[in-house]
């Protein structure tokens, strides 16, 4: 039987050498070889490849009905109409709710307003008790888009948990969905890729008991606990990316660093599966270990994808600021293969202070239309981003 193993080493960058076809005790545990081939694009169709839009808008500018939430941190885009521009979706919810609210679908007049709208869902909205993050992959490979809902429920002890919501485009503009209730449990986040090349999306499920499903290709979902080793005990945030761009999607994963969960860069293989024994494990910034968002791109030009960490702040360490309170923009630059170099202090002019408010997400695309790669917070309202002068250093602005 064929194993892969990887053993990563810190110097003065960090990241990973090369694999081992041996089964030698290593101390790691091996990943079986499943014979699964890499894909010519990896990250097609994925949730991540979906999350860049062509409109930026201030979350809470986005008008809901009578019946939704006000939390707006599950904002997905899609061309929910078929009229060629792009609509916007939230899931919603509220802190400390033990019931459910309504999510939000706002129609796009391709001027930019938005107007909300329940007949595309036959007056029947999907709901939510406190939703942490939408996504948007065609699920049953029909060509038009779905969006899968990841709700934590109930924020406080003793977090019984919600459903994720499955809801699917059966035509244009008209969409059924279904909670999916064989899954209760504190979900909060995930990601969607075909991680097996075999031409269906599947979904990492985060939280407190993370988990894939496997789609069979018509949207018929089996959780299996085969596919991650669960090395990381708590999941708050993900995504699937191809980050060393080798044909198999990468998993990258983060929680609470201050218990001893370290977030890292799982990396695909012909496994299909994910383990310690293949992974890099991403410095700690001190103080901002809580993980909220990751993005992968080429932000100096070289070819290679770089990574920015969205982080806040998971405990108060005796200094100003304490849980959920601050932010910090941790900037990593490849430096070939799967090392890379923490090059926040030096090419980040302003990365965050313990008196900033925190956001959930961060989108990384051209902001300024000059070639290269910005980012900024995905929400308008925030009023800045930072900008890119082309070589990897980037400058706080207004936006």
């Amino acid at each position: 039987m064929k194993y892969l193993s990887l053993v990563c080493i810190s110097t003065l960058f960090f990241g990973c050498g090369g694999g081992s076809d041996d089964d030698s005790d290593d101390g790691v545990v091996p990943v079986v070889d499943n014979g699964i081939s890499p894909s010519d694009n990896a990250d097609l169709g994925s949730s991540y490849s979906n999350s860049t839009t062509d409109i930026y808008v201030s979350n809470f500018s986005i008008p809901g009905t009578a019946t939704s939430g006000n939390l707006r941190d599950a904002i997905a885009y899609l061309d929910a109409d078929g009229d060629g521009d792009t609509d916007v979706f939230i899931a919603t919810g509220e802190y400390l709710l033990e019931g459910e609210v309504d999510s939000i679908l706002a129609l796009n007049d391709g001027f930019g307003n938005f107007t909300a709208s329940t007949s595309e869902f036959n007056d029947d909205m999907p709901p939510a008790t406190h939703a942490r993050k939408s996504i948007v992959s065609d699920f049953n490979n029909d060509g038009l888009q779905d969006i899968f809902v990841f709700d934590h429920g109930f924020d406080a002890d003793p977090f019984p948990g919600s459903q994720p919501k499955l809801i699917i485009q059966d035509s244009v503009g008209s969409f059924s969905w279904q909670k999916l209730t064989a899954q209760t449990g504190f979900h909060h986040g995930g990601a969607s890729a075909d991680i097996d090349n075999d031409g269906d999306i599947d979904v990492f499920v985060g939280g407190n008991d993370p988990f894939f499903f496997i789609n069979d290709g018509n949207t018929n979902f089996s959780k299996v606990d085969d596919r991650f080793d669960n090395s990381i005990n708590k999941v708050f945030a993900a995504e699937l990316i191809d980050v060393d761009q080798d044909g198999y999607i990468d998993l990258l994963l983060g929680a609470h660093e201050r218990d001893g969960d370290q977030t890292s860069i799982y990396w695909g293989s012909s496994s299909g599966s994910y383990s310690e024994s293949l992974r890099l494990i991403i410095p700690t910034v001190a103080s901002y270990g809580a993980i909220l968002d990751f993005d992968a791109e080429d932000f100096d030009g070289d070819g290679n994808r770089d990574l920015v960490i969205n982080r806040t702040r998971d405990g108060d360490d005796g200094s100003a600021g304490g849980f959920y309170q601050g932010r910090n923009i941790q900037l990593l630059l490849s430096n070939g293969g799967r090392s890379f170099s923490d090059v926040t202090s030096t090419n980040i002019d302003d990365p965050g202070t313990n008196t900033d408010l925190w956001f959930p997400w961060v989108r990384a695309q051209d902001m300024d239309n000059d070639g290269d790669i910005d980012f900024a917070p995905d929400d308008a309202a925030q009023g800045f981003g930072y900008i890119n002068d082309g070589s990897g250093f980037f400058i706080k602005s207004e936006l």
